[in-house]
Order: C-alpha cells, then structure tokens, then sequence
C-alpha cells in the first residue's frame, strides 16, 4: 500500500507540476468542483460559513491580481475550505485564480490531492513566477509561519517578511494588489498560551506549524473541527504598484507597501466593528514587520517592531 502510494504522489506532483509550468488547473472541472464540494461541505457540517461578502474591491474591473489574504490563522481553514471554490469559480473578478501554502501539504495523503485539484499551489518562487508570468491571478499569506506561530482569538494581527518579497513581486509583473480579510479566521480556534516551546519543537522535526488550541467542544488540537463561526470576507481597493520593473528600488517597495498597509487598515477598520466580537475589533488591527524599519499605517493601526528575518 504504501509503495502504491508513493508512485501515485509521485504521479501527482508530476501532473502539479506541468500545470505550474503551463499555469493553468490540474484535473478536469468536475473534479475540482467535486474536490470545492468536499470542503466547503466539511465546513458546514462545522457551522463555519460565508455569512457575508463585502468591499470596494468586489467591484474592481477583470484583469490580473494577487490577492493578499489576511490573517493567516491557526490553520489557514477559510482558504482551504472555502475559498477554493472561489479560486476555481473566478470569484470575485470572473477570473480563475490560484491559492497557495507550504510546499509540504502536497505531498500528505489526501490532502495534497484535495489541494491539487482546488487550485492551490505552493508558495514557491519558481511557481509564483510562472502562475504570474502566464497572466494569471495568485492569493498569498504574507505573514506565513510567522504569523500562525503567533495567532491569536483576541487579536487581529498582520505580519509581513522583512524583504517584502510580495510587493517586490506585484512590481516585477506590474499587478496590483488586493487586501483581502477574512474576519473570523482567528475566531475558529482560541489559542493555549504557555506551548509556544511545543509547536517550535513540532515544527523542527516535521517541517509544520501547529500552534496549540482549543477546537469544538473545547477538544485540544484538533485542526479539523472548528468552532462554529460566521466569516466575513471583505475585498479592499486594489492598490496600483506602477509599471513593470524588474528590480524595484527599495524607496519604491516601501512607498507601494505604505499605501498597501494603509488600504489593509482602512478595510479593517471600516468592517471590524459590524464583523468581529466586540472586544476583539475594540483592539485593532495590530500590523507586525519583521524587520528594523517602521510600519507606516492609519491612525488607528497598532505598530509593533520584530528582529530581522532573512
């Protein structure tokens, strides 16, 4: 059984990777609807819904993007289990889109075939280039690791790597870049503090972060079964990055992120109240840059400073 599989992942990532290179779907369309079907039902079953869609960006003309998806979460569930379907379907901009995570989950038993034909893809270099050099629309995280070790039910935080590599990426290819926020992601899951030293320990042996929580009926650990939780998904004004250039210099990153962070908390702020509990949208948006340099956001933004990162 297990040499069987091996080929068959084998055979997988083959087929993943010619439709990176080509930048296009992997898998006929009723199968990748099959595969949407499957998730977005798992998270019914869980009470976790779109109650609703709002946002300037939902108006935006059809053309190329990259969506820029906060938070990440505990476990990045609402673009696992409901977005795909929206990635496969063009929602919102009658465009088929790519959604992306760590390269490691493609190749896990059943989840890297239900990633595979629901259009997400690995958060790579080569295949971001080659999604977006083809015309296509891509949705980052850029918060990544960083962020999830450090999720929060009690706090809405935004992290960004200390390179900029997403906005030096929107230049290269001249594609805008939409904020997109997921009130309730934090919500689905309230975080154990005192393990931090656990999932740091998890994550050199196997490559993954878990973070510790709690999930329904308070059962610890369990990633699949989340509380139940309306999600507000709201769309912000795609943010120009100018014409193309293949090496952006750094006062023009740091220009384009000033104006990315600024349109990310004008969203967060004109939803949070009507989105999040009242406590929780009370505290603000807390906007993290792992990096020496400060953060230029709104008024009402929180800044918080971090050691480099490479």
């Amino acid at each position: 059984g297990g040499l069987a599989y091996a080929w068959f992942c084998s055979w997988r990532l083959k087929l993943l990777r010619a439709a990176i290179h080509e930048g296009r779907p992997c898998g006929p369309l009723w199968l990748r609807r099959l595969g949407c079907t499957f998730m977005s039902t798992c998270a019914r079953l869980n009470g976790v819904k779109f109650a609703s869609e709002g946002g300037e960006g939902l108006n935006a003309p059809s053309r190329q993007y990259i969506y820029v998806w906060h938070p990440h979460g505990f476990v990045s569930y609402v673009p696992s289990h409901l977005m795909g379907d929206m990635a496969v379907n063009g929602t919102p901009h009658k465009k088929e889109w790519f959604g992306t995570c760590i390269p490691l989950l493609f190749k896990l038993p059943f989840i890297g075939e239900i990633f595979t034909v629901t259009n997400a893809r690995p958060v790579d270099r080569k295949t971001l280039e080659s999604i977006l050099g083809k015309g296509g629309t891509i949705a980052i995280q850029p918060g990544g690791v960083k962020e999830q070790e450090a999720s929060r039910h009690d706090q809405e935080q935004a992290f960004f790597p200390a390179k900029l590599g997403f906005i030096r990426l929107a230049i290269k290819y001249g594609t805008p870049l939409v904020p997109v926020y997921l009130f309730g992601e934090n919500q689905l899951y309230k975080r154990v503090s005192g393990f931090e030293w656990l999932t740091k320990l998890i994550r050199k042996f196997t490559g993954m972060t878990v973070p510790m929580v709690l999930a329904k009926f308070n059962m610890p650990l369990v990633g699949i079964f989340p509380r139940a939780t309306d999600i507000h998904i709201r769309w912000g004004t795609p943010v120009d990055v100018g014409p193309r250039e293949e090496d952006p210099g750094e006062e023009h990153v740091q220009e384009v992120f000033a104006r990315y962070v600024a349109e990310l908390q004008r969203l967060f702020d004109a939803n949070a109240k009507e989105c999040l509990p009242p406590a929780v949208a009370a505290k603000g948006l807390k906007v993290v840059k792992l990096s020496d340099a400060p953060v230029s956001s709104g008024a009402g933004a929180q800044s918080s400073l971090k050691g480099k990162q490479s």
